[in-house]
């Protein structure tokens, strides 16, 4: 069958961000400055200031990519050192999430494959036998494509992200790896971002959905049997797409949360095809409207303008205006967060409590820009580090070292 898819922090942290007009016009004096990846040679005293040279992302890339192995390691190395003295909000709040987390990251669970429905479990009466697709096959590169095609972007490579079904936050790359610090500070992010947002949505995270999400991070599956890598149910559902949905699945979902095992049996008629989905429907919002709010408040603690999907990014500014009323401390955060019947009416409120209060107002426009200027001082960090190593002046890579003779 085919489916229409449903669509504060402790004050000796000194955490939170107060309005200050001179911090705030050199920030921004910052911004309009480093944007396009603009970056300054030093002068010498009496020298005259040459013509500012403009970095892209292009730019940058190629620049990196003329370094050695070893350049690139002692460049990152030495981002890594100056970014523990750059002392901006936004690093700040990268630090305070890390004291969230008692543990060492290292410690924290390995990501698991993603887990399918059981035919013979859940649609003995139908055993198609379920058989994953290669990654790179062409029907899992076009099914991520129409699938995931709303699903916004962001320039973060994450090594580190929170499981709304366990309620953990789990790792699945090398956090330390120079290419994908690299490919994030050119993108405005410091290295522990990643671990810093998936620790502020654990926070944020009542687990009063936890069942449903677990549910639906089960992966997405065909009639034919193909299970598609880097595709969930909760992805399919929330895509806006018509979906297949084999009964296996749909049974699945109601099995698990629902425990009735009489009602719907595979291979369901198509008689009982609405009553069945209307049934996963009521499931799916109330799940889809946890997650989906909290994953968007809690990008906003760290980024200006994160890129969030459906209709959050209209409510970019009164979540940073949330953060700012409540010193952005995820605990506070969390205790004015509504069940999911109650969704609407938060969003409303978020944008009444701004409008109705002009300090509050200057406050959140204040704390969006200095926190996109943070991040273009990683950026331009960045690109000073690989002008003083005159990567962009290459032509080619260094030949490797030799080896040495034994």
């Amino acid at each position: 069958m085919f489916l229409g898819a449903v669509s504060g922090i402790p004050e000796a942290a000194q955490l939170h961000f107060r309005a200050d007009a001179r911090h705030n016009v050199a920030m921004l004096a910052m911004l309009a400055l480093s944007l396009g990846l603009h970056a300054s040679p030093v002068l010498s005293q009496g020298a005259e200031a040459p013509a500012r040279v403009e970095r892209s992302e292009a730019d940058a890339r190629r620049a990196f990519s003329m370094l050695s192995d070893a350049e690139q390691v002692d460049c990152i190395e030495e981002l890594r050192a100056e970014l523990e003295w750059l002392d901006t909000f936004q690093l700040r709040l990268v630090r305070y999430a890390r004291t969230l987390l008692e543990a060492d990251p290292g410690l924290l669970p390995r990501e698991a494959p993603t887990p399918f429905f059981d035919p013979e479990e859940h649609a003995p009466g139908q055993p198609i036998a379920r058989k994953e697709l290669a990654p790179d096959s062409s029907t899992a590169r076009k099914a991520r494509e129409r699938i995931l095609r709303r699903k916004p972007k962001s320039g973060l490579a994450p090594s580190f992200r929170y499981d709304w079904g366990r309620g953990e936050v789990l790792r699945y790359g090398a956090p330390d790896d120079v290419q994908r610090v690299f490919d994030n500070a050119l993108a405005g992010y410091a290295p522990g971002h990643d671990l810093a947002l998936a620790l502020v949505e654990q926070a944020l995270d009542d687990g009063s959905q936890r069942a449903a999400l677990a549910a639906f991070d089960h992966a997405y599956t065909d009639r034919s049997g193909n299970v598609y890598p880097g595709i969930t149910l909760y992805d399919a559902w929330s895509s806006g797409e018509e979906i297949e949905m084999p009964d296996v699945d749909v049974l699945g979902i109601v099995h698990t949360l629902l425990g009735i095992r009489d009602k719907w049996i595979a291979p369901v008629p198509d008689r009982q095809h609405d009553e069945l989905y209307d049934a996963v429907g009521k499931l799916f919002t109330p799940a889809q409207r946890h997650r989906g709010l909290r994953s968007a408040i809690a990008a906003t603690f760290l980024e200006s303008a994160p890129k969030l999907p459906g209709s959050y990014p209209t409510c970019i500014e009164r979540f940073h205006g949330l953060w700012e009323s409540c010193a952005s401390t995820p605990a506070e955060v969390a205790k004015l967060l509504p069940k999911p019947e109650r969704w609407s009416e938060f969003l409303v409120e978020c944008s009444t409590r701004i409008s109705g209060d002009p300090k509050l107002l200057a406050a959140t426009q204040s704390r969006q820009a200095t926190l996109a200027a943070d991040a273009l001082a990683i950026r331009a960090l960045l690109v000073r580090l690989l002008e003083q190593r005159g990567a962009f002046e290459r032509k080619e890579r260094p030949a490797p070292p030799a080896p040495k003779k034994p």
